[in-house]
């Protein structure tokens, strides 16, 4: 993976920045029974804690009150009506508590939503005591 951009914004008053970092393209999709799918491994999950760490670790004494991460991956896929679907894992860290979303295809929801499920829940009981 690639860093594809890595901005800040501040708010209007100066309170609040956000650093937003967009990584790109990880492979995480495999050949599934009907098509592609997510899969989300061990070894990813260590990789994106690893990245993480090294992002927050950079400019810590103009750190920001949020850090947000978009990892994007590197296959695209169809949902049932046609429209292009691109595996994303975002992550915000705001005030040490971290927040996971995954974005999936209608095919990863049918077929593998509790791998992916139990990915998110791990991955944020890994920086739940950081």
């Amino acid at each position: 993976m690639k860093i594809l951009f890595d901005e800040t914004y501040t708010s209007s008053d100066g309170k609040h920045s956000s650093r937003n970092i967009w990584y790109g393209y990880a492979d995480i999709s495999v050949d599934g029974e009907y098509g592609k799918i997510i899969h989300l491994s061990e070894d990813f999950m260590d990789h994106l804690c690893e990245l993480i760490k090294k992002d927050l670790s950079e400019n810590k004494a103009n750190s920001p009150t949020e850090t947000n991460w978009y990892f994007y991956g590197s296959t695209v896929s169809q949902d049932a009506i046609g429209d292009s679907i691109r595996p994303t894992i975002m992550v915000r860290e705001r005030s040490d508590e971290f927040v996971t979303n995954i974005n999936i295809s209608d095919h990863d929801f049918a077929v593998n939503l509790d791998a992916v499920l139990s990915f998110k829940m791990d991955f944020e009981k890994r920086f739940a005591s950081h």
